[in-house]
């Protein structure tokens, strides 16, 4: 990096706080800098880009569509910038209860990767988890916890949702298993000569996945808890239904097989608490687990 790059990124700073406030002044004024300064970084990144980024009249100052563009781009940097504080903030005493819960539909994929990472560097964080079945419910209410992680939004007026990830579904089964009893031919083969494991719940997310049951000639197990699935898969119960993420856990993606699936999963949190130290932290350590789904 050098100064030329740190004048881009400075210059997407006050794009951002220009559309922000619709004016070049009062992104002047946030900044503590003259308008000249301001208008000097933004025509030399225009220069530098070969691109309009702003579009000035009586009324204001606006992102042109590539601008617009650009600061969408530019949203990487900000979670660089967000990774790097939370390292910083790993030598402070940041402590307290976060409690989390997580619908258990989502449960399947966010086993707790890094959590001893997480726990040695915030070991005054106590993380109270919560699997949650939404069987009989459409929604958990937010009021109940600090983070959700779950299919549905719910309907508390200051919930704001920080990411939302759709997840990638396939069929899986045991090395040993695939190994006794071979792969599945197609759909047909599968329920005719195949066991098959299902996760409670996933025929409501998953085209068809209902009626694949229904036709199955071998179907003895279901669970709703995600561990259960995961440990019954991997000892060669059968075959079942896992995010794509299990692919580096030594499972077999069998990606012959169709499985489409609708399960967009939101990490959500309450407005007003989202950027306390301690719920932040969480918010992040969770936001990296959906990003791997």
């Amino acid at each position: 990096m050098n100064i030329k790059d740190i004048n881009i990124l400075q210059a997407i700073c006050y794009l951002k706080i220009i559309e922000k406030y619709a004016g070049k002044k009062q992104a002047a004024q946030k900044f503590g800098v003259s308008l000249d300064t301001l208008n000097k970084y933004i025509d030399n990144l225009e220069q530098e880009l070969g691109y309009k980024v702003l579009s000035s009249n009586v009324r204001g100052s606006y992102l042109t569509p590539r601008g617009k563009e650009l600061l969408k781009k530019s949203e990487i940097i900000e979670g660089v910038l967000d990774n790097i504080k939370s390292n910083i903030e790993d030598k402070k005493e940041i402590s307290g209860e976060v409690r989390i819960s997580i619908s258990s539909i989502a449960a399947s994929g966010i086993f707790s990767k890094d959590l001893q990472y997480f726990c040695e560097h915030y070991p005054q964080i106590k993380l109270l988890q919560y699997i949650n079945s939404e069987e009989g419910r459409k929604t958990v209410p937010l009021s109940d916890f600090d983070i959700m992680i779950s299919p549905h939004i719910p309907a508390d007026s200051d919930s704001v949702v920080i990411l939302s990830k759709k997840v990638e579904l396939g069929f899986f089964a045991s090395p040993q298993y695939i190994s006794k009893y071979g792969y599945p031919r197609d759909m047909e083969d599968l329920t005719a000569n195949h066991r098959l494991i299902n996760k409670i719940g996933y025929e409501k997310y998953i085209e068809g996945w209902e009626d694949v049951l229904k036709k199955s000639k071998s179907n003895n197990f279901a669970t709703n808890v995600s561990y259960y699935m995961y440990e019954v898969l991997k000892n060669g119960l059968g075959i079942g239904i896992m995010p794509l993420r299990f692919k580096q856990e030594g499972m077999l993606y069998l990606d012959h097989l169709p499985c489409r699936s609708n399960i967009s999963l939101h990490l959500i949190t309450h407005q007003g608490s989202k950027d306390i130290a301690k719920n932040r932290v969480v918010l992040n350590y969770y936001k990296d687990l959906l990003q791997e789904l």
